[in-house]
């Protein structure tokens, strides 16, 4: 059996001009395994198939086709439904595991037999299980103004404030440093070149940061490792964006791009590691042109804790605002 690639969707409308936009009958297998390879059975399999309206209709997506039903013990649900769209979204739930997600798209289409083809393709998705879940202190850091800039700012990551005289913080877990050259003067209708540059560093000997790779759609409800690592962290990390006039812009910026961190390192006299508190950026660290930056954060205050498994349900951090809250684990 053919398996289908996972993409992006992008050939949908192309697709439903030359197949027409009446409905037609697709099936799909999802096929769901754990983190080791085996078959996760009885898990409830949601599948949403397309609808697209047709021209005069408000041309678009319309409400999409839903069917149910459960994992066998093979770990496979066949799914059929009829659909005028290519498009098909795949959403996975178990008790014990986190959610799990595909998307997959039928690339061509049978008149004869009115079906979308390729006919019954497997879907793949897989189920991560539910570990320990820790409560932590996790904050989306909606566009904060750094309050000075050309100098180290401490940052407090269970105040989720700037420390003293800045803030109510009382311990510098981060220390961000922002430097913008002067913006030259441009016509109102020009988009202004700017060269800006943030420094995260830390003040403890041992405390350091480092990058991890996963793409943001990573079709499973936990993105990051379960555990953050040892050893590998940085004391500094530098992020540099700038655009010259009449360039495209240069942002320093990777989709993909996440962070481990570790703050609050004691040492012992042999300079071993006695202590310290470990933690996740999801995503990258962005903005700066502004002079305000947005980062999420996840800290872990049990001290020697390499735990990133997040409990959305005991959030340390308290009287959140809306844009503020946190709810992936």
């Amino acid at each position: 059996m053919k398996i289908m690639k996972i993409k992006s969707i992008s050939i949908v409308v192309l697709i439903a001009w030359t197949f027409s936009v009446q409905a037609h009958e697709g099936r799909i297998t999802v096929h769901v395994t754990d983190e080791s390879g085996i078959a996760v059975s009885n898990a409830e399999t949601v599948v949403q198939f397309e609808n697209i309206l047709p021209p005069g209709e408000g041309w678009g997506s319309g409400r999409p086709t839903e069917a149910k039903g459960l994992t066998d013990t093979n770990g496979n649900c066949t799914i059929t439904a009829s659909s005028t769209g290519g498009s098909v979204s795949v959403g996975v739930r178990k008790d014990g595991y986190y959610y799990g997600n595909a998307e997959a798209i039928f690339t061509n289409g049978d008149l004869i037999l009115n079906r979308w083809l390729p006919w019954n393709p497997t879907v793949e998705v897989l189920l991560k299980q539910k570990g320990v879940q820790a409560p932590m202190y996790a904050r989306r850091v909606k566009e904060i103004k750094v309050p000075v800039e050309g100098k180290p700012v401490g940052f407090d990551l269970t105040a989720g404030d700037w420390v003293a005289p800045y803030g109510k913080g009382a311990t510098a877990d981060f220390l961000f440093q922002l430097e913008r050259k002067p913006e030259p003067e441009v016509p109102a209708r020009e988009i202004p070149p700017y060269d800006v540059t943030l420094t995260v560093s830390f003040p403890n000997d041992g405390d350091g940061i480092q990058s991890v790779f996963v793409p943001p759609q990573v079709h499973s409800g936990l993105r990051l490792p379960r555990q953050a690592p040892f050893d590998g962290y940085e004391p500094v990390l530098v992020k540099h964006r700038y655009k010259e006039r009449g360039q495209p812009e240069h942002p320093d910026f990777r989709e993909d791009q996440n962070y481990f961190f570790r703050v609050r390192t004691k040492k012992d006299a042999q300079g071993n590691i006695v202590s310290a508190l470990y933690g996740k950026i999801d995503g990258d660290f962005r903005g700066g042109i502004a002079g305000k930056i947005t980062f999420t954060y996840y800290l872990n205050p049990t001290p020697n804790s390499q735990n990133m498994e997040f409990d959305p349900k005991q959030n340390l951090m308290k009287n959140l605002k809306s844009l503020e809250g946190v709810d992936a684990p």
